[in-house]
């Protein structure tokens, strides 16, 4: 009876520890002639849902991302383009909608139409974690102009498996690419201290995307560490795709996260 007792104690224990049930708000604001309302709507529940796994888990833009998003254009999308890649370390379990407030305000003698959402939310962390198994990661920069190229710097504190994801927010399908490891680098078993990437007699070249009008584009890395080795797909049509595989091998792996954001220049 007292071992029956214990495991439950411990089952519930975890679930206290890895699940945790938050309010989030999020507001989506449009000029009306792009997208409805009901889209709006729907993008606010989305962000909120983003915010509620960020607040669950207590997890936090980095001063560099911060100081990066107030250096280019686009200063709001990159902010949550950062949550949402932050979000891939959970999971939502059941949402419902607490309040809905939507309308038109004035700005400036411009109509700004608007969707307030807010959420009640059971979060879930997507993976196990063990402190003891982690990693830092530093590019060569933080923006670069078209054609320049793209350095990485690991320090790893014990061995693990490595892959590397972009994630290109302006794409319609295919959104996330691995770039690491690839036909030429085909051995991410990281066994080293410290590793750099790419690896000798390779190159990186960060191009700016076409038929982009703005001067400046953000996209992103996602770092993505694991003790097994873990078969992944070259490419995901959205990053739900990805967080979807993520919580699947988390489950029963023990995983490490890390983002980085860099801006192109065209």
């Amino acid at each position: 009876m007292k071992a029956f007792l214990a495991l439950v104690f411990f089952l519930l224990f975890n679930q206290i520890v890895y699940s945790k049930i938050v309010k989030s708000t999020a507001e989506y604001k449009h000029l009306g002639d792009e997208i409805s309302q009901k889209e709006a709507c729907l993008r606010a529940e989305k962000k909120a849902k983003e915010n509620a796994i960020k607040n669950a888990l207590g997890l936090k833009v980095s001063l560099e991302e911060t100081q990066k998003c107030k250096e280019v254009d686009g200063v709001y999308d990159c902010e949550q383009n950062q949550v949402s890649v932050l979000s891939l370390n959970g999971e939502i379990i059941e949402s419902s909608i607490l309040k809905k407030k939507e309308g038109v305000r004035e700005d400036g003698g411009e109509k700004i139409y608007f969707c307030e959402i807010e959420i009640q939310a059971n979060v879930e962390a997507a993976f196990k974690k063990d402190d003891n198994f982690q990693f830092e990661v530093k590019l060569n920069r933080n923006t670069f102009k078209e054609g320049e190229r793209l350095e990485i710097d690991i320090i790893s504190g014990q061995e693990m498996y490595l892959n590397i994801f972009q994630w290109f927010p302006y794409e319609k399908t295919n959104k996330v690419v691995q770039l690491f490891p690839n036909n030429k680098e085909k051995n991410n078993n990281i066994k080293s201290k410290n590793f750099g990437l790419p690896t000798s007699g390779l190159s990186y070249f960060l191009e700016f995307p076409k038929n982009i009008k703005e001067k400046t584009i953000d996209e992103h890395l996602i770092f993505i560490a694991t003790k097994d080795k873990i078969k992944w797909l070259n490419r995901y049509f959205s990053l739900e795709d990805l967080n979807k595989r993520l919580i699947e091998i988390g489950k029963n792996n023990v995983v490490s996260k890390e983002q980085k954001t860099y801006t192109i220049i065209k």
